[in-house]
């Protein structure tokens, strides 16, 4: 089914065609479902965050001017994922500084000052990302920012960089190294590169 077709079939949603709705979720839900797992690392809350975002679809279904559905729902999934990441930091940095109040209370309070804590962690993160990114060699930084950014494949990036195609395999394999030497578990790789392809 092409992206054509899902439109058509989010046009019949945007009139309360319940069908319509079923088809699109079971031919998107694989796919979303997959690249949510590759994010939070869990699969019961990929099937959450997916899910959700279906229910918010219906719900908001008239607001949404069509142009590519399919485009708008990743765009949406790719947010709603960073979303909770940055839920993760913000409630495991609560956790460490609690103060004496009730925990629940604590987390009760996080919940509700959302706007705040989030444009806090998101720049915390982006400021990381571009730290270790200024770090990288040019060249290697050039080929990284090639293949995570522009997608171009490790030949296209030889070619045009004139370099041997496993110099390309090494200079993207000491970027991925450094990152993680520097994030460590705390954020996925997943998350990290949606990060870069947001600054660049």
């Amino acid at each position: 089914m092409i992206i054509e077709e899902s439109n058509q079939l989010f046009e019949k949603i945007q009139n309360d065609n319940n069908y319509a709705f079923e088809l699109l979720y079971k031919k998107l839900f694989p796919r979303l479902k997959d690249f949510a797992f590759r994010v939070v690392k869990d699969e019961d809350i990929a099937k959450d965050i997916v899910q959700d975002l279906f229910i918010k679809l219906w719900e908001k279904k008239r607001e949404i001017k069509l142009i590519n559905i399919e485009a708008f729902i990743f765009k949406v999934l790719r947010n709603q994922c960073i979303t909770h990441i940055k839920n993760l930091k913000i409630i495991e940095n609560a956790k460490v500084n609690l103060s004496g109040l009730n925990q629940a209370e604590e987390l009760y309070r996080i919940d509700f000052i959302k706007n705040e804590p989030y444009i806090l962690v998101e720049k915390e993160l982006q400021m990381e990302v571009e730290k270790v990114m200024n770090k990288l060699p040019d060249q290697c930084k050039n080929v990284f920012q090639l293949s995570r950014i522009e997608g171009l494949k490790n030949r296209e990036i030889a070619d045009r960089l004139n370099i041997n195609i496993k110099n390309v395999e090494r200079h993207i394999t000491r970027a991925l190294t450094t990152f993680k030497d520097h994030f460590g578990d705390k954020i996925p790789i997943a998350v990290i590169i949606l990060i870069i392809q947001s600054l660049y």
